[in-house]
Order: C-alpha cells, then structure tokens, then sequence
C-alpha cells in the first residue's frame, strides 16, 4: 500500500528541487545576458607575477607568449575573448578551455602556474 504522507513529502521534495533549479537557471542566464563587456581586462600571471595586462574591449587579434614555469604559453585574444591555444602541460585542460570572456571562469595552466583572470577595468569601478 501506497503511504499517502510519504508520497506527499517526496512530491513537495521535487517541487521544491526543480523551483530552485529553474530560479538558478534564470538568474544565470539573465547575469550573462546583463554583462558589460565593454570595459574588461585580462591579466595574465605566472607564479603570481602580472606579466601581462590585456584590454579586452579593444577587440584586438593579437597572439602574446608568457614563458611559463617549464615552457611557453601561447594565449590569444579576439573579439574582446581570451584563450590559451599552445602549451606543453601534459592535460592540456587549459587549451579546451577555449576562449572566455566573463570573470566567473579563469583560465589555469597549473603545469606552467599561468592564470589568466578577467576582471572590470580599475578605471570603470565606482568609488
């Protein structure tokens, strides 16, 4: 026999679940469509030093290569987006990456302790 209370509270459990999942997905998907990408930077590190500071609203196709702890690393940006297309790291989890342009996503070479974070330009931050 089918215990009514119990089949209740599961019923109130997946309502409850799906709710939040659906309130999540539209907040993400709202952020991202709100985003201004019109004032941000990469900066590109290795062991913590700033080696490179990018103005990706610029849409500039440039290559930059950062010598990394055991190697080169080829970044590029376009389109206001940044990638990681070359590097010796044994996973390569840093190339499939592929290009990124929003500050919830760094970029990690920890083979070669590149980071590369984007950010909003110190300039277009409130006081």
């Amino acid at each position: 026999m089918i215990d009514k209370k119990k089949l209740r509270n599961d019923l109130i459990l997946i309502g409850s679940l799906l709710l939040v999942t659906i309130t999540a997905l539209i907040t993400i998907n709202v952020i991202s469509k709100n985003k201004n990408t019109s004032n941000l930077i990469a900066t590109v590190s290795v062991q913590n030093t700033v080696v490179e500071v990018v103005d990706l609203s610029k849409r500039e196709d440039k290559h930059y290569y950062v010598e990394g702890l055991h190697g080169q690393v080829h970044i590029h940006t376009k389109d206001g987006v940044i990638a990681i297309l070359e590097s010796n790291c044994p996973h390569q989890d840093c190339v499939h990456m592929g290009y990124v342009s929003d500050t919830f996503h760094p970029i990690i070479c920890a083979y070669n302790a590149v980071y590369i974070t984007i950010g909003v330009s110190p300039n277009d931050v409130d006081a």
